[in-house]
């Protein structure tokens, strides 16, 4: 498959381009909750308002969005139905688990991966500078939205606001009503919250990947052996792209997705590869060109820090550092599965001649101890 200039383009967004909504939930308008920001940069996260902004809506398997508030504002205790990953880009931020905040806490530095199990409330408060940033990841193309905790939903009514039954805002004090033949969503029964399991603090805290434990392979894929190359992986959930078969996600539970660092070094490249699977690229350091097709037709785009890009599945890619600083970004693929690159055949054989070929199981292992099982196959 080739990609043209034009979709290439499109499915790169621009952090300029990212486009904040100020009502996206229902507690917007609550003291200590306002102001904050929320982004959906690919499929529609949990936005709860109808003018939210979504960058790019084709279905990826998972959604990409993020969030920003100021120092000493909160986004209240929420359940979610599916994964939720969340990468803390800048500034400390207070994470809060339990029906009142109270089983597990967790502060979280820039850096830090955190995912946060289903089914049990969660909230966080920026507590660092104003300028905090979180991206999130989010299980689905339907997520199937959010339960809030009873007194947040009883306190957003008081205000004015409400949920339709399809999850989406209704502003009764601007004289907004119900679509014909729907009810108003009832707050979450306490029956149902007391049958909630505990979660512990032991449990968050292995569901946790600080920037200062990711542990990265320089052998992680196969043209890592080659002069001018030599890109580096830490997977965080999942067993991603990574070819070494000495690396193992810290986080293994389904997701919908895999999740790991990518680092490249200044002046390196990460060689032209596919995998089937559709891939998305979230830049938190450095500069980065992308070229596509292999150079024929030569389609490129260039990353910053900050920037998301989608890439379609069997796309042929190359990645290289064109900064001053290493170049580090989260690769998030879709599917829970193992995924198998496939590189060009030139850079197959100069790595081969190199000393580093691929097993039976896709794997890297040194070249001459594979056996050949010519007279096996039919």
């Amino acid at each position: 498959m080739f990609i043209d200039q034009a979709t290439a383009d499109a499915r790169l967004i621009k952090k300029a381009e990212y486009s904040a909504c100020t009502e996206a939930f229902l507690d917007c308008r609550l003291p200590g909750s306002v102001p904050k920001e929320n982004y959906s940069l690919i499929g529609p996260g949990v936005t709860q308002s109808r003018s939210q902004v979504i960058n790019l809506r084709e279905p990826h398997g998972f959604n990409i969005g993020a969030a920003a508030m100021p120092n000493g504002i909160t986004n209240n205790l929420h359940i979610h139905f599916t994964a939720e990953v969340f990468l803390c880009l800048r500034g400390e931020w207070l994470f809060r688990c339990g029906p009142n905040g109270e089983q597990a806490t967790y502060l979280a530095k820039a850096g830090d991966v955190f995912s946060v199990p289903t089914w049990i409330f969660r909230g966080f408060t920026n507590v660092g500078p104003d300028d905090g940033w979180l991206f999130t990841c989010l299980g689905g193309d339907d997520t199937g939205g959010v339960i809030w905790s009873p007194d947040i939903m009883r306190a957003a009514n008081e205000s004015g606001l409400y949920l339709s039954e399809e999850n989406a805002l209704v502003d009764v004090a601007s004289g907004e009503t119900l679509p014909e033949g729907q009810s108003y969503i009832k707050p979450f029964p306490q029956e149902a919250i007391d049958e909630l399991r505990v979660v512990s603090p032991e449990e968050i805290r292995r569901r946790i990947v600080t920037r200062e434990e990711r542990q990265f392979s320089d052998r992680a894929v196969l043209d890592s052996v080659l002069p001018g190359h030599g890109a580096e992986l830490a997977p965080i959930i999942g067993y991603g792209i990574t070819q070494d078969r000495n690396q193992h996600p810290a986080i293994t539970t389904p997701h919908g997705f895999t999740i790991e660092w990518l680092r490249i070094p200044v002046g390196k490249t990460m060689g032209s590869f596919r995998i089937a699977e559709k891939m998305v690229l979230i830049q938190t350091q450095g500069q980065m060109r992308i070229d596509y097709n292999q150079g024929a037709p030569a389609v490129t785009v260039e990353m910053s820090a900050e920037d998301t890009c989608s890439i379609d599945g069997q796309i042929w890619r190359q990645f290289t550092n064109i900064g001053e600083e290493p170049v580090e970004c989260l690769l998030i693929t879709a599917g829970d599965q193992r995924k198998h690159p496939e590189f060009s055949p030139e850079l197959v054989q100069a790595a081969y001649e190199a000393g580093l070929e691929r097993d039976a199981y896709g794997y890297l292992v040194k070249t001459g101890l594979i056996i050949n099982n010519t007279l096996l196959k039919v």
